[in-house]
C-alpha cells in the first residue's frame, strides 16, 4: 500500500516556502505522494479554522514542489471542479504534468460550501452537472487535436489546444464522494476513487457499488485506484473501536499501523495522511513518525 502526505496549505501556515520544504522532505523519506487541498474563500468551517490566516492555492504549491523533487507524485485532494474554467484548468494541469515529467494525480470533487458558491456566482444546485461537463471538456481538451465539446455550460470547437498532458491519455482522475451521483461520476470519468474520513468497513461497503457501476458503463473495475485522506492524531490512548471501524489514525504507532492494514484489506491502494496544525515543525515530526515508526510496522 502506498503512503501519501497532505501538505498543510489549508492550515494557515505563515510561510508558504515551508510547505515546499515539507514536500521535499516527504520525497527524501520515501513517501509515495504529496497532496494539496482547495478552497477559494474562507467559508463555513474554513473560516472557523483559519480566521484571517492563509489558505494557499494548491496547483501553485505543487508546481513549486515539482521543481524541487524528482520522484514523488503530486495530488490534489481535491480541486472543486464547478469553480474552474476547463481550458484554463486543463492548461495549468497539463503544464504541471510536463514540469513534473508525468507525476500529477488529479483529485476532484464538488464541495458542500454553499456560501462559497454564492460568492463565486456559481449555482450550488447544479454543481454536479457542471462538474460532469468539466470532466467531459477536459477529456476533449487533453485528447483531441482540435477539441470538440458541446455542453450546457461549456462549448469548444475548431481551435487547437496545447500542451497535451505528459501522461497519456491524461493524468489519472480521482473522484471524491460516495453519493449515488459521485458513484455515477466515477463510473463515467474516474480512474480512481478518492474518499475522505471513511472507515475501512465503509470503504468495503461502498466499493462494490462503484465496481458494479463501472462494469455497467463498459469499464474494467479492476483498473480502479482507491485512495483515502485520513487524519493522523498525536500518539495517545488506544482506540476504543476495532481497526475496521476507525475513521482516523489514532493511538500508538502499532494502533495506527493496524488501522492502515485494515484499509488495505478493505481495498485501499493509497492512504493520504493529514495532520491538523499550522506549525511546520509538527508536520516534520509527523512525517518522521510515519517514516521511522509507523511504516516499519506495516
Amino acid at each position: 500500500m502506498k503512503i501519501g502526505y497532505s501538505i498543510p496549505s489549508n492550515q494557515g501556515v505563515d510561510d508558504a516556502r515551508a510547505l515546499i520544504d515539507l514536500g521535499v522532505l516527504a520525497e527524501e523519506l520515501g513517501l509515495d505522494s504529496v497532496w494539496a487541498s482547495e478552497h477559494l474563500f474562507h467559508s463555513a468551517y474554513i473560516a472557523e479554522r483559519l480566521d484571517n490566516r492563509p489558505y494557499y492555492e494548491p496547483l501553485t504549491i505543487l508546481t513549486a514542489v515539482a521543481a524541487r523533487t524528482q520522484r514523488i507524485r503530486l495530488g490534489t485532494s481535491v480541486l472543486v471542479l464547478p469553480w474552474h474554467d476547463p481550458p484554463r484548468l486543463g492548461k495549468v494541469v497539463a503544464t504541471l504534468d510536463h514540469v513534473s515529467r508525468g507525476r500529477v494525480d488529479l483529485g476532484v470533487g464538488v464541495a458542500t460550501t454553499e456560501d462559497e458558491f454564492n460568492n463565486l456566482g456559481v449555482d450550488f444546485k447544479s454543481r454536479g452537472k457542471r462538474a460532469n461537463e468539466v470532466l467531459g471538456a477536459l477529456r476533449a481538451l487533453w485528447t483531441e487535436e482540435r477539441p470538440e465539446f458541446a455542453g450546457e455550460f461549456y462549448q469548444y470547437s475548431g481551435l487547437k489546444f496545447s500542451p497535451k498532458p505528459f501522461q497519456k491519455p491524461h493524468p489519472p482522475i480521482l473522484i471524491g464522494g460516495h453519493s449515488p451521483a459521485a458513484i455515477r461520476r466515477i463510473a463515467a470519468y474516474g480512474d480512481g476513487w478518492h474518499t475522505l474520513r471513511q472507515s475501512p468497513d465503509e470503504v468495503r461497503d461502498t466499493l462494490p457499488a462503484i465496481q458494479a457501476a463501472m462494469q455497467a458503463a463498459g469499464r474494467d473495475p479492476g483498473t480502479l485506484r482507491t485512495s483515502i485522506s485520513i487524519g493522523l492524531m498525536p500518539a495517545g490512548d488506544a482506540p476504543t473501536k476495532p481497526p475496521e471501524q476507525r475513521r482516523s489514525l489514532s493511538g500508538a504507532d502499532g494502533d495506527v499501523a493496524a488501522t492502515m492494514r485494515a484499509y488495505e484489506a478493505a481495498g485501499v491502494d493509497e492512504i493520504v495522511i493529514t495532520t491538523s496544525s499550522a506549525d511546520p515543525a509538527v508536520h516534520k515530526a509527523a512525517l518522521m513518525r510515519i517514516s521511522d515508526d509507523i511504516r516499519p510496522k506495516l
